[in-house]
């Protein structure tokens, strides 16, 4: 990693996520199956959490809004990955990865899941341990 980029980790929920994703691809691979859609799937999170990510995590483009403003986010096909970051402590942590199509309003919509993590206190101890300002939680 150059010293441009910055060191990532993962919550234990986006961490779940990602071990699946990656024990899924080699169980495709264990028996020569490596054209499944797993195998994409997993290429498609492991770049994003390992080289675009950390190589431009503060990117205007890629933030959240509203409740989630101080939430990046990166889209690579039905995948959601969220995450903070954090300049002072060159540290990004990735949040939430989430492999669900988006239909917005639905109850399974990632971003509807995502924000009642972010507004229920899941990731306060990650905010303020980057010295990132905790989401309004006003209705």
């Amino acid at each position: 990693m150059s010293s441009a980029e910055f060191e990532v980790e993962l919550t234990e929920t986006a961490e779940r996520v990602y071990r699946k994703v990656y024990e899924d691809v080699q169980a495709c691979l264990d028996v020569g199956n490596d054209s499944n859609a797993k195998v994409k799937l997993f290429n498609m999170v492991d770049e994003a959490v390992t080289r675009i990510i950390p190589h431009d995590p503060l990117n205007p483009n890629k933030s959240l809004s509203g409740h989630l403003s101080n939430i990046f986010r990166i889209k690579k096909g039905r995948t959601r990955i969220c995450y903070v970051a954090s300049s002072k402590h060159r540290k990004v942590v990735i949040l939430y990865i989430s492999e669900s199509p988006r239909k917005a309003g639905e109850v399974h919509d990632p971003y509807e899941i995502f924000t009642q993590m972010v507004l229920s206190g899941t990731f306060d101890k990650t905010f303020a341990n980057l010295g990132i300002k905790l989401p309004d939680r006003k209705t």
